[in-house]
């Protein structure tokens, strides 16, 4: 009996460490990006993110980039679908015809912590989503 209980124990206790690992792993901030090929703000704010993300360590930070793409209906679709995954349906339908900005959300309660547009540069995008980070650790 002994041994069954020291089984279960510790089978519980490496349970329960992969949950904490697990959950810290969720991201604190999404980094949505409202993308069209077409877009000519687009064409600047997207190399400043990708400038942004290389010049720190934002890959490694607890957040999820991901980019609503409106270049077609079919990836608008895809978008739409996006957007109900991670609980933001209501600011992708009012948002969803504007393109060549990014929002930066507060993962857990879904609030639009800052707004991104092409006049950020990869400085100040990389403090925008570290101040965001920041915002919602609190």
């Amino acid at each position: 009996m002994n041994k069954i209980k020291t089984a279960l124990l510790a089978s519980l206790l490496i349970l329960t460490s992969q949950l904490a690992q697990a959950s810290s792993s969720q991201p604190e901030i999404f980094s949505v990006l409202f993308y069209a090929d077409w877009c000519g703000s687009c064409q600047v704010i997207d190399p400043a993110i990708a400038k942004a993300r290389g010049q720190s360590d934002l890959d490694n930070e607890p957040v999820l980039f991901v980019r609503l793409d409106l270049t077609d209906a079919t990836k608008r679709n895809q978008a739409r679908l996006m957007a109900h995954a991670l609980g933001l349906s209501d600011f992708y339908e009012k948002n969803a015809g504007r393109t060549g900005f990014m929002v930066l959300v507060d993962a857990e309660t879904k609030t639009i912590l800052s707004t991104i547009t092409k006049a950020s540069d990869a400085k100040a995008i990389t403090t925008q989503i570290t101040n965001a980070i920041a915002t919602a650790s609190s």
